[in-house]
């Protein structure tokens, strides 16, 4: 039964996060006016705080993956993954404070301000790009050494290129490449839901290789006598 645990936690972590996502229209672009936003809020100010819920809530599933994922890797590479897994875990809260905050009292919020806090939370998504990558580039290493299937680490690679292409955004105008617009939503989403849960339904099988051999010792990989 504990197998099934990150397999649980990983369908949990996508429906919550995608039914969080697809409650609540994005924020108004950087190209819009503070007033277009604080119209946002006001219009959908509890249904902000619902999804803070839920992303709150699937944030802890999300944890479970990542801690079940952590006991196949060793060395540097596990250090970068609880790195990388720290930082994405703190992002998502970071930003659900900022928007949830926002619409405490949305009817009392002042364009300018709701504008700027807006600007601060919309580089979530370009600066995400970088944790998910050091949490996913350990994994493609160790899909490479068989501690998870092939596929994984091809998917693994595909998620990382797309997050590096991604950092663009950082420095993006109005458009496709914006932050927190259409490439960090609908491009980068996606694939970062997609891997999660691939990896916590790996993660549920058994490991045709466990995380050192037997016959090795885990600090040297020299024979223990």
């Amino acid at each position: 039964m504990s197998r099934r645990i990150p397999q649980f936690a990983a369908v949990a972590f996508a429906v919550l996060f995608v039914v969080a996502l697809l409650m609540v229209p994005p924020l108004p672009g950087i190209a819009h006016s503070g007033d277009d936003i604080a119209a946002h809020l006001v219009e959908h100010a509890t249904a902000l705080r619902i999804q803070a819920l839920l992303i709150a809530l699937g944030s802890l599933a999300l944890v479970i993956v990542l801690g079940h994922a952590r006991t196949r890797l060793d060395g540097a590479a596990g250090y970068v993954f609880t790195i990388g897994s720290a930082v994405v875990i703190a992002e998502i809260a970071i930003e659900t404070w900022l928007t949830s905050g926002l619409a405490l009292h949305a009817t009392h919020v002042n364009p300018t301000t709701a504008r700027t806090i807006v600007d601060i939370a919309s580089m979530w998504g370009p600066v995400l790009t970088v944790g998910d990558v050091m949490v996913a580039g350990p994994v493609v290493l160790a899909a490479f050494r068989g501690r998870f299937p092939r596929w994984l680490g091809a998917l693994g690679a595909i998620f990382v290129f797309e997050q590096l292409a991604e950092t663009a955004t950082i420095v993006g105008g109005p458009g496709f490449i914006e932050p927190g617009g259409t490439m960090n939503l609908y491009v980068g989403g996606p694939l970062f839901v997609l891997f999660f849960v691939a990896l916590g339904l790996v993660c549920g099988e058994r490991s045709n290789h466990s995380t050192t051999s037997k016959n090795e010792s885990p600090s040297s990989g020299v024979p223990s006598t």
